[in-house]
């Protein structure tokens, strides 16, 4: 089997004129890149073809610039590839984008590509991708992402109680508000609205110094918060190594790393306790098995940073996986959560069915 050529399919998306919000930044949207892997062999007569998309929560000319590289860039590097040598190809793609730099755009497109690789193989053999790699697990337990910063507390409320309804084993919510009582605020009414029983995860999206986090972090382990993610900027290693040291609530943190390097250096260091690597700014499914792999050996454990098969694929195969992060489940979702887990998804490659 070889890929025969790349479908590059940009789709832009209109600003929300009332964009969630976290600490750190504004989310408006901005679109998202689709790359399909067509190749030159069939299954039960239909063509076979593996699909991945990175999508952009702001940056509004990102898909297009996007678009470009993997085109001009990384293409040449993928067609009369065999997906059965994705490793191959993503190391391939990892070389050829290091003299002007891996990390950042690149890693997107590599994450697309890697992702349609791996989807080309589960759908060449009709298994997910998770019997590629070995399962461990058959469901996930899941937590939803419901609190944005620009919520008010009423609409804190209402929101965690519907996650509630909905059967999630615990919610995260933004903090970082201009004041620690402003905090506090949001994370008791929420506790509040979904009682004791369930995780209660705080989130500031780098937005603190490490002398403040330090400050809140005491305050949200008090509270009984399950664990304090990304409170400081995401390359601050030694700010993140005196977090592990001063608190004794877990500091999460990796979805603005790239690629296993960085996590390499996170674990050596002791600068985190659980880790969250994002599809997009790892490099794809094939970084995200060596990261979580190698976030065991430290005895890490892994969370994802947002859901979906491609997430739920990897975490299937992974003994250390903890919780798949997603939001409140819609009337179009592809599963229902059964004691507050996600299943693991069944489909051919990425597929859900």
């Amino acid at each position: 089997m070889q890929v025969t050529r790349l479908e590059i399919t940009v789709q832009h998306r209109a600003p929300n004129p009332d964009p969630i919000r976290d600490a750190l930044q504004s989310l408006p949207g901005a679109g998202s890149v689709q790359v399909t892997l067509h190749t030159d062999a069939t299954w039960h007569g239909a063509p076979i073809t593996g699909t991945g998309d990175a999508g952009f929560g702001r940056i509004r000319g990102g898909p297009d610039a996007l678009a470009a590289l993997i085109k001009h860039e990384l293409e040449p590097l993928v067609v009369g590839t065999d997906p059965a040598f994705v490793a191959a190809t993503h190391e391939a793609m990892v070389r050829d984008t290091e003299y002007h730099g891996t990390a950042g755009l690149a890693t997107f497109g590599i994450a697309a590509i890697d992702t349609a690789l791996w989807d080309c193989q589960g759908r060449a053999l009709g298994v997910p991708c998770w019997q590629l790699w070995g399962g461990v697990h058959t469901q996930i337990p899941a937590y939803a992402m419901v609190g944005w910063l620009n919520y008010n507390l009423a609409k804190l409320a209402d929101i965690a109680e519907q996650a509630t309804a909905q059967g999630f084993r615990g919610v995260k919510i933004k903090v970082g508000a201009p004041s620690l009582k402003e905090d506090i605020a949001r994370v008791e009414t929420v506790r509040r609205a979904i009682g004791e029983r369930m995780d209660l995860m705080v989130d500031a999206n780098q937005s603190l110094t490490t002398a403040e986090a330090i400050r809140r972090g005491r305050a949200f382990q008090d509270l009984g918060c399950l664990w304090w993610e990304e409170p400081i900027a995401a390359d601050d290693i030694d700010g993140y190594a005196a977090l592990v040291q001063a608190l004794d609530i877990p500091i999460a943190t990796g979805e603005n790393l790239y690629t296993r390097t960085d996590f390499a250096r996170f674990l050596r260091r002791d600068a985190v306790d659980i880790i969250q690597p994002d599809l997009r700014r790892a490099g794809g499914p094939t970084a995200m098995l060596q990261i979580g792999t190698m976030a065991a050996a430290f005895r890490r454990p892994y969370a994802s940073h947002g859901g979906g098969p491609v997430q739920l694929n990897v975490m299937a195969s992974l003994s250390n996986a903890i919780y798949l992060e997603t939001g409140l489940l819609g009337a179009d979702s592809p599963f229902t959560l059964t004691n507050g887990c996600a299943p693991v998804p069944r489909g051919p490659g990425f597929s859900w069915e």
